[in-house]
C-alpha cells in the first residue's frame, strides 16, 4: 500500500526545490546574523562600562617580623621513659626470738628514726634466767675466795712442814675448778643479754613504717614479719632504658616528673643484666624528693646533645613540602629595600617542644618567616619590619 501511495504523490518541480532550501539558508544566516550583533553589542557595552570604573589601587606590600638563623653542630635530643619509685632500702622487720609481743609502738605511716625501739617482746623468763646466773655466779665467787684463801694457808703451813704437798694440790685445783664454772656463767650471762637485746626491735635506718602485720599480745615465732619499714632518706627511680642510650646516661640531664612535679634525679647505675621481656637496661636515678609516694608510676626525661650539623626553627615556621619534605621560606633582602620569599626545602631531624632541628638547603646564616606563613607565597615581596 505504501509503494502504491507513494506512486500516487506528485513530486515538486527542481526550481521550487532549490527556491525552499535557499529561503531555508537565506532565514538561518538572518538569525545568526542578528545573535552575534546581540552579542557584539553587548560586549562593547559592558566593555564601556567597566572602562568608566576606576581600576582597583594595588595591594600594599606585607610587612613581616624575620628571625635570622645560624648552622649549629650539635642538637638536644630528649627522650622519655616510664618506670616507678622505689625505696633505696625496704626490709620486713622481725624478732629472733619466740615469745608474747608486749610492746608495739609504731603504727603504718609513722616516721621513725635508725636506733629507735619499734616493738618489744615479754623478757620475764629471760629476766628470771638472768637473775639466777647472777646468783649462781656469786655463789661461785664466794666458794672462789675462800678457796683462794684456803691454798693461800695451806701453802704456809707446807712451808713450816705441818701439811703435805697433796693437801696444797687439792685446794689449788679446786680453785681452778671454781674459775672455770665462773668462766661457763659469764658465758650464759653473755648469751642471755644478746638474748635480751634481741627482744627490742630497733629501726635500722630513717624511714616510714609501711605493713604493720601484728597487733600488741601476739605470740611471735622466729622470723614472723611484724613490720615492714622503707627507707625515705634518698628514694630510687627504676626505669628500662634502650641500650643505645646507656653510654649518654651518665652525662645526660636527668629529670624525673612524678604526678605533674619534676625532681631533679642523679644517675645510681645500672643493672649488668637485660629485662627479659623488655630488653632494656635497668637504670636507677636517685630522686630529691621528701616524701615520695613508692610504687608510684613516673616519667624519667633525658636530654642529650648529639653531634649533628643542622638549624634550629620555630615549629610554626615550617610548611608541608613534597616527599615527605618540609619547607621554611626564605628572605633574599635587595638593595630598595624590599626581601623577595624563597621557598627552602629541608628534613626534620628532631622535634623538641616547639622548635624543630632541620637540615636542607638553606646556607649559612639566613633569615627565615617564623609567623604567617600563609600571608605570602614563593616570589613575593616584602618589607622587613624591625633589626633583622
Amino acid at each position: 500500500m505504501t509503494q502504491g501511495r507513494d506512486k500516487d504523490t506528485p513530486k515538486l518541480p527542481i526550481w521550487k526545490r532549490a527556491l525552499r532550501r535557499g529561503l531555508t539558508m537565506t532565514g538561518t544566516a538572518s538569525v545568526i546574523a542578528v545573535a552575534a550583533g546581540a552579542v557584539w553589542l553587548g560586549s562593547t557595552t559592558l566593555a564601556t562600562r567597566a572602562a568608566a570604573v576606576d581600576a582597583p589601587p594595588p595591594a600594599p606590600t606585607s610587612t613581616v617580623a624575620a628571625l635570622r638563623i645560624s648552622p649549629s653542630q650539635d642538637m638536644t635530643v630528649t627522650r622519655q621513659f616510664h618506670g616507678q619509685v622505689e625505696a633505696a632500702q625496704n626490709v620486713s622487720l622481725s624478732f629472733e626470738q619466740s615469745g608474747r609481743l608486749n610492746v608495739l609502738t609504731v603504727d603504718e605511716g609513722d616516721r621513725v628514726t635508725a636506733g629507735q625501739v619499734v616493738a618489744r617482746l615479754d623478757t620475764r623468763i629471760l629476766d628470771a634466767e638472768m637473775v639466777r646466773l647472777e646468783a649462781s655466779r656469786a655463789s661461785l665467787e664466794a666458794q672462789a675466795e675462800l678457796s683462794r684463801r684456803t691454798t693461800k694457808r695451806q701453802t704456809e703451813l707446807r712451808a713450816r712442814g705441818h701439811v703435805s704437798d697433796q693437801a696444797v694440790d687439792n685446794v689449788a685445783l679446786n680453785l681452778a675448778a671454781l674459775n672455770a664454772q665462773i668462766a661457763e656463767v659469764d658465758a650464759a650471762i653473755t648469751r642471755i643479754t644478746v638474748e635480751l637485746s634481741q627482744t627490742e626491735m630497733t629501726a635500722p635506718f630513717d624511714g616510714t613504717i609501711g605493713a604493720r602485720h601484728v597487733d600488741a599480745g601476739a605470740v611471735m615465732s622466729v622470723g614472723a614479719p611484724v613490720i615492714d619499714i622503707r627507707e625515705t632518706a634518698k628514694p630510687l627511680f627504676r626505669v628500662g632504658i634502650d641500650p643505645k642510650l646507656a653510654n649518654r646516661v651518665d652525662t645526660a640531664d636527668a629529670r624525673i616528673t612524678i604526678d605533674g612535679t619534676a625532681y631533679p634525679a642523679r644517675f645510681v647505675g645500672f643493672r649488668p643484666d637485660l629485662d627479659a621481656q623488655t630488653r632494656t637496661r635497668t637504670a636507677l636515678f636517685e630522686i630529691d624528693a621528701d616524701t615520695p609516694a613508692f610504687l608510684t608510676s613516673g616519667t624519667l626525661e633525658l636530654r642529650a646533645r648529639i653531634e649533628q650539623s643542622g638549624y634550629a626553627v620555630p615549629l610554626r615556621a615550617l610548611r608541608d613540602g613534597v616527599r615527605g619534605l618540609w619547607t621554611v621560606l626564605v628572605l633574599s633582602p635587595g638593595d630598595d629595600g624590599l626581601a623577595t620569599v624563597d621557598a627552602a626545602a629541608v628534613e626534620v631531624m628532631q622535634i623538641e617542644g616547639d622548635t624543630a632541628y632541620v637540615r636542607g638547603t638553606l646556607n649559612g646564616t639566613a633569615l627565615i618567616l617564623p609567623d604567617g606563613t600563609h600571608r605570602v607565597v614563593p616570589g613575593d615581596r616584602v618589607r622587613l619590619s624591625g633589626d633583622n
